[in-house]
């Protein structure tokens, strides 16, 4: 009995590799491509990175000179303004030196030299005018008195005033007035001083 073989059959066909010399070429040679490509692209990256970074340096090397430039401004401005407040200050302590050491005239003013006066006031005699120089060391009084005779005491009790002692009057002038009727006669006077003795030096 004959037998009929299939030489045909999909057994007997040669078999294909699925992956050949040709498929492992195509992505060998893709692999180099994606390869080189990311190679590119991180070297892209370096370099815009760097220029970054370069710009950032440029920025901040600008920024330390804007800041030195006016921390410079600062200081000089701040030594400014202590030099002229030192100034003044040295200005303030010399003027109050000057009226500690009466350069400047009397500190307190004429007030003393009325209370003096007031505190010596009598009934027989009256100030009718007050001059002091700036400096206080010249005193003109002008009154006038019932009795010629107080004037002698009114002086000796004006000396005794702190505000008075050593200023010796150089100057008198007097004139006799006559109301002639309803006043008491009066004389007028007029009184100019020397300017108050500066103690010596210490011996």
């Amino acid at each position: 009995m004959a037998q009929q073989l299939n030489l045909f059959s999909a057994r007997f066909a040669p078999a294909q590799l699925r992956f050949s010399a040709r498929h492992g070429g195509l992505v060998l040679a893709l692999a180099l491509v994606g390869a080189w490509g990311l190679a590119q692209g991180l070297l892209w990256v370096a370099d815009r990175t760097q220029a970054e970074a370069l710009a950032v340096q440029a920025g901040m090397a600008q920024l330390r000179a804007q800041a030195g430039t006016l921390s410079a401004r600062a200081d000089g401005g701040a030594a400014a303004e202590l030099a002229r407040l030192q100034a003044a200050d040295a200005t303030q302590r010399s003027v109050r030196a000057a009226l500690e050491a009466g350069a400047a005239g009397v500190r307190e003013g004429h007030a003393e030299l009325l209370l003096a006066l007031a505190r010596q006031a009598s009934g027989r005699l009256w100030i009718t005018g007050l001059g002091v120089s700036d400096d206080g060391s010249a005193i003109d009084l002008e009154g006038r008195m019932t009795d010629s005779s107080a004037l002698t005491d009114y002086l000796r009790r004006l000396n005794d005033e702190p505000r008075f002692k050593g200023r010796p009057f150089a100057q008198l002038t007097l004139r006799a007035v006559d109301n002639s009727g309803a006043a008491l006669p009066y004389t007028e006077f007029a009184l100019r001083s020397t300017p108050a003795a500066s103690p010596g030096p210490a011996p």
